[in-house]
């Protein structure tokens, strides 16, 4: 029914409809121009009744009539001229209980508007020419980010939108079916050529319409689009599969030049961020004119925060997550440039003087504010961020985005959604105060590490562990840190991992080794 009547009304289909956008779904299967009301019970379910004006002539109770019975029958829409003012509250209460739609048509003429109606229930395939051209005008503006573009898409086309990726998950938008159905349908397309589309008919769970989105040009896609269409509905009558089709040209374009800006963009900031760590203070006045340029200052106090996914869609690609970090934190008033340094997306402010306490809440409460803002939009990321304390210049810098990995750490270790920590209140020797004191809870931490140091006297897997755990995880940073070969630091994480009982990929088991390196020299 909304496919119908956006096809004659286009973006004024909702102002048109009234009865809610679960009513619009309904579909058409006979159009009938109304004689009398008693022609009404011997409509069949499905019916779009077209009410001439002199049958309503009786106006309010007239109407209110018609929709009792129109609803006793199952009648899809209700038909009636929009004359010069509103529908009364009762009214337009009547149709949304009894889940009829009123279309309110300008100047109504019964007749013309039968026979263009008719003529798109006998060919089903021009049923949603409005949705299509709308979806095209909406698809050409840019759209901000995935979620955007699908719950763009959703307004439009009135049904449930999601992005799924190939472990059947909703990256963005609703949950359309259970992971496990939706996985096996994807894997279904293993060996085939250019998988693109498919339409599964799941009974009363409805229709699926599914369309391959990103990448576009490969025959293993890792992102797609679905749709979940009512039972009754034939999804095979092509604008919803159409504007799926269209969605996805526009998801690929979307991605692609995000990757492309993020790809340039963060290379150069990433490589400019590398030289100011390292230098520190003997920071010279080409970089100071190279982080200006990217929006940086140097001089000052600065507050460095580092951000991490927890959950993280796998098949959505990291610009996606970088580029929503940006934009949800300008709208949380933070103006800034995050990073992905490859561990972690970093950014930081920067002030003349030094940063209050109340300046440093304030921080932490755009941020988390960011974040759930983003959660919002993909349902299963959880996202983590560590705020370090102020420090001044160029080396501050360091000192702060170091403060702020081991705040980063213990909120990887916090359950909930959106978890902000700072290092100000979360460092660890007060933790280690705060969470064990002496006794039994604290030999248990400080003996985590008592296996590799019974089987390597000289120390060189406790150094190798500390550094590693201090490089976020990095095997190349722990090889450079400790002027190792690459391999050799493999070769030592392999038998530190066979040595501990705990699991160095968990952020939970990290931040019990992370405790228990500070408990022991």
């Amino acid at each position: 029914m909304g496919a119908i009547a956006q096809t004659f009304a286009g973006r004024n289909a909702r102002e048109s409809l009234i009865g809610g956008d679960r009513a619009a779904h309904r579909p058409v299967s006979a159009v009938v121009i109304l004689s009398g009301l008693e022609e009404i019970e011997t409509l069949h379910p499905g019916a779009l009744l077209i009410v001439p004006r002199q049958i309503a002539a009786g106006g309010d109770v007239a109407l209110d009539l018609i929709i009792r019975r129109a609803a006793a029958v199952r009648v899809s829409c209700v038909v009636v001229d929009a004359g010069t003012g509103e529908l009364p509250s009762p009214t337009r209460r009547l149709a949304e209980q009894f889940r009829i739609v009123l279309w309110r048509e300008p100047d109504l003429d019964p007749r013309g508007l039968c026979s263009r109606i008719e003529r798109l229930v006998r060919n089903p395939e021009l049923v949603g020419v409005g949705v299509i051209r709308t979806v095209s005008e909406s698809m050409m503006n840019p759209v901000r980010d995935v979620g955007d573009l699908v719950g763009r898409l959703a307004r439009l086309i009135a049904f449930p939108v999601a992005l799924v990726g190939l472990d059947g998950h909703s990256i963005a938008g609703p949950t359309l079916a259970p992971p496990d159905y939706l996985a096996e349908l994807l894997r279904s397309f293993d060996g085939r050529a250019a998988p693109r589309d498919m339409i599964v008919e799941a009974g009363a769970e409805g229709t699926f319409v599914i369309v391959a989105g990103f990448p576009s040009a490969t025959d293993r896609p890792r992102l797609w689009l679905g749709v979940r269409v009512p039972y009754g509905l034939d999804a095979h009558s092509g604008y919803v599969l159409t504007s799926l089709r269209i969605a996805a040209l526009a998801l690929a374009g979307h991605l692609a030049q995000a990757s492309l800006a993020y790809e340039r963009e963060n290379r150069e900031a990433g490589l400019l961020l590398d030289d100011l760590l390292r230098k520190c203070d003997d920071v010279g006045l080409a970089d100071i004119e190279r982080a200006a340029a990217l929006g940086w200052q140097l001089v000052g106090w600065h507050l460095a925060v580092q951000v991490r996914a927890i959950g993280s869609p796998a098949d959505l690609p990291p610009p996606a997550l970088t580029r929503s970090l940006a934009q949800a934190l300008e709208t949380s008033g933070v103006h800034t440039r995050p990073v992905d340094t490859g561990q972690a997306v970093v950014f930081w402010t920067t002030t003349t003087a030094t940063p209050d306490t109340g300046q440093v809440a304030a921080l932490a409460g755009s941020v988390h504010a960011a974040l759930a803002e983003i959660e919002r939009g993909y349902p299963r990321l959880r996202l983590r961020a560590g705020i370090g304390d102020p420090h001044e210049g160029p080396r501050g810098l360091a000192l702060s985005l170091a403060d702020a990995r081991h705040a980063l750490a213990f909120a990887e270790a916090q359950q909930g959604r959106a978890v902000v920590r700072r290092s100000d209140a979360m460092t660890a020797s007060r933790l280690v105060r705060t969470w064990l004191p002496d006794g039994a809870a604290r030999d248990v931490v400080a003996s985590l590490t008592d296996p590799i140091r019974d089987a390597d006297p000289s120390g060189q897997l406790i150094s190798t562990l500390r550094t590693y755990l201090d490089t976020e995880s990095n095997v190349s940073q722990t090889a450079v840190a400790l002027h190792l070969h690459r391999n050799t630091v493999i070769q030592r994480l392999q038998r530190i991992r066979s040595l501990l009982n705990v699991d160095l990929d968990d952020p939970h088991d990290r931040l019990a080794l992370r405790l228990a390196l500070r408990l022991t020299p």
